[in-house]
């Protein structure tokens, strides 16, 4: 891991969204590599190396808890951070431990994801 901050795959669709998530990210001094879809993100982790992957849960398309499995394939390592507004679904919570790393929910506080990205990447569990 750089020293110098944490390189974060961000997955998420909502353009005003990624680019909060991003400066938040970049403020706490990580490098962020953005995507706008599940598809793009996992190209980006195939290509480039990453130490945490954050993504938005509802996404059209490849969803994020498809794109947490699809990542731990490619990545094992590489600890999931999932975004929802919905905490409560099962899928998700199943989810948790196996794909998901950690789970934030909308609407994000800024601590809380520079938080979770340092914790998830340093092997301390959130809830």
């Amino acid at each position: 891991m750089d020293p110098h901050g944490l390189r974060v795959l961000l997955v998420e669709d909502d353009d005003d969204n990624r680019e909060l998530m991003a400066e938040v990210l970049e403020a706490s001094g990580h490098h962020v590599l953005s995507a706008a879809s599940g598809p793009e993100g996992l190209r980006t982790l195939s290509e480039q190396t990453v130490d945490v992957v954050v993504t938005d849960v509802g996404m059209p398309g490849m969803g994020g808890l498809e794109v947490a499995k699809a990542a731990k394939a490619i990545a094992p390592a590489v600890p999931v951070v999932v975004v929802t507004g919905w905490a409560e679904r099962e899928d998700i919570q199943r989810a948790r431990g196996r794909e998901v790393d950690a789970i934030l929910i909308k609407p994000v506080d800024p601590d809380a994801l520079a938080a979770a990205v340092s914790d998830a990447a340093h092997g301390r569990a959130r809830p």
